[in-house]
């Protein structure tokens, strides 16, 4: 039998189903929300624009796929909602899946007055009918329905969409037209109700005999969604009352956290149930890599990744043994270590011990300072001025870096490495790094009128800095009061920043940055030259802006103009 293709078995995922089926409810809420706020403007209005949107949904292919999008994302719904064994999420998860909920005990009643009066008694549902049924009686509960639809709908887009950079980008944009919205499709349709009522022109399209079978129907529906909901809620608790007898595995995280846990919850459900924190950003749905997970030991007893997890993983360049803990069912006792830090509000109780422990993934800054000819200066100097020497060099450049927000990793004799974006994003990293670039050259000109007298010459550094994915751990014994090492950072990140320091030598540099440093920060670099630069490791050579002083960089950042260096392309 001939298998179906990858892409294909991708599609057929429950996730993928639940995207397309919500896009295609989506684009139905939104155009009868927008035949609603017609009202504003008049009646008519509003019956124009619905005769188009029946042109389209009343159509066979239309009610196809209207009705079977309906079907397939409520089942897929509930099968997702039967499979869940904790109840703790995020607040917006939370909210969406009550809204889920919600939906159909008022949504039920509101197809049986239009589309089951049409299908039953031939009933002409136009907006006068509609809207003289509504009001006043029935307000309240057009209204909440109206916005639990609303509210659940663009929180399956916001969760679908979050990670792409174009959403992040127009985010205040979506957020305000997201709030406003089904304010204007309300008052839309309240307010042409109110002129008909005002103007005694309601006209509702049903005898009394037909009235009070809409009402019965609407009755026996609401008590079916409720018994549907209660038996679904049993379902889910005798599941998770059968897995707490099953057969327990135990999960060793970092910090020495051991929980013992039943078969059958995910590992992204497992860690929320104990209170672990472990990032999510798509709410557990394989939409995004945040929660990731490295398995140490135990990774030959789960199930082989899906068309979703693989195609997730194989995007962002997984290395081995990582897996989203969204999508694997312990079996068997494992050892694991979530990768991306979770805030410091969401870790609680003991199990939110120090995350950085074992080490997590982290998109960060690295610096590398070096202080230039140092060894031929101290060859002529007693030790304990050199001593002198490179205690105020060094004291000076990790209190300007400090200040700056960044966090001194460690002294490598005359040298320093510095991480930023520990606690901020990778654009505030950025142009961290740059701004305590710019402070370093200060504070060495102070460094060389205060000691010229001694030193002879002025000292010189050169600094690379470069952004990217790094491992970030504490590494090394603790002290003996039990103070944890410090944070450390590891990884091919580090090694390319330590390399564009390494060629500022050859370059006449005071500062060599990769462009996406400059980049993220927001820092112009048509004024600086540039450098295609070969980096061990790297395919590609990588592109680099070339700083040749720190004024020039301190006015870049401050965005005042100077004349530019024409761009130049030098590979090397």
């Amino acid at each position: 039998m001939k298998q179906l293709p990858e892409r294909s078995k991708a599609f057929l995922q429950p996730q993928r189903i639940r995207i397309a089926t919500g896009l295609v409810l989506f684009a139905f809420a939104f155009t009868h929300l927008l035949n609603h706020a017609l009202g504003i403007v008049s009646i008519e209005w509003m019956d124009t624009m619905q005769a188009w949107r029946i042109a389209i949904w009343a159509t066979l292919p239309g009610q196809i796929l209207l009705y079977g999008s309906f079907v397939l994302h409520i089942v897929f719904g509930l099968a997702k909602l039967v499979r869940r064994r904790t109840w703790r999420m995020p607040k917006m998860e939370a909210l969406q899946l009550i809204m889920a909920l919600a939906i159909p005990y008022y949504l039920v009643g509101h197809i049986i007055a239009t589309r089951g009066a049409i299908q039953m008694f031939g009933t002409r549902v136009d907006y006068v009918h509609e809207l003289s049924v509504l009001w006043p009686g029935a307000a309240v509960a057009q209204t909440l329905m109206l916005i639990f639809v609303w509210v659940h709908s663009v929180l399956g887009l916001h969760y679908w969409l979050r990670h792409r950079r174009w959403y992040q980008r127009w985010y205040g944009v979506w957020l305000g037209f997201a709030a406003a919205f089904p304010v204007l499709a309300t008052w839309g349709w309240v307010d042409a109700a109110r002129r008909l009522e005002l103007t005694e022109l309601q006209s509702i399209d049903f005898t009394e005999d037909q009235f009070i079978t809409i009402l019965d129907l609407i009755g026996a529906s609401y008590n079916w969604v409720l018994i549907v909901l209660g038996v679904g809620a049993l379902v889910v608790a005798v599941i998770n009352l059968s897995d707490r007898l099953k057969h327990r595995v135990t999960l060793d995280y970092p910090g020495g956290n051991k929980i013992k846990t039943p078969v059958g919850p995910t590992l992204l459900e497992i860690s929320r149930s104990r209170g672990i924190p472990h990032a999510s950003v798509c709410g557990g749905r394989a939409r995004c890599s945040t929660c990731r997970t490295l398995i140490i030991e135990g990774e030959d007893t789960l199930e082989d990744p899906d068309p979703a997890e693989r195609s997730v993983l194989a995007r962002i360049g997984s290395p081995d043994h990582v897996r989203l803990a969204c999508q694997i069912r312990p079996k068997a006792d494992l050892t694991v270590q979530p990768l991306v830090p979770v805030r410091a509000g969401q870790a609680t109780g003991a199990a939110g011990r120090d995350a950085y422990h074992w080490g997590v993934e982290q998109r960060v800054a690295i610096m590398f300072v070096d202080l230039r000819n140092f060894t031929g200066l101290s060859e002529k100097r007693l030790s304990f001025d050199v001593v002198f020497l490179l205690s105020r060099y060094l004291g000076d450049m990790a209190r300007e870096i400090e200040a700056a927000g960044g966090y001194v990793d460690k002294f490598i004799g005359d040298g320093i490495m510095a991480i930023f974006g520990i606690d901020t994003d990778p654009r505030t990293a950025c142009k961290q790094a740059l701004d305590a670039s710019a402070r370093m050259g200060r504070a060495l000109d102070e460094i060389n009128e205060d000691l010229k007298s001694q030193v002879g010459t002025d000292l010189r550094i050169g600094v690379g800095i470069h952004a990217g994915l790094a491992i970030l751990g504490r590494i090394g014994k603790p002290q003996d009061d039990g103070t944890q090492a410090g944070i450390t950072a590891l990884g091919d990140t580090v090694n390319t920043a330590s390399r564009l320091e390494t060629m500022t030598k050859e370059h006449g540099a005071v500062v060599m940055a990769s462009e996406r440093v400059c980049r993220l920060a927001d820092v112009p670099t048509d004024r600086f030259a540039h450098a295609n630069v070969s980096i061990r490791g790297r395919e590609r050579p990588l592109t680099t802006v070339v700083i040749s002083d720190f004024e020039s960089l301190e006015m870049a950042l401050k965005g005042e103009e100077k004349t530019p260096v024409e761009p130049q392309l030098a590979p090397v």
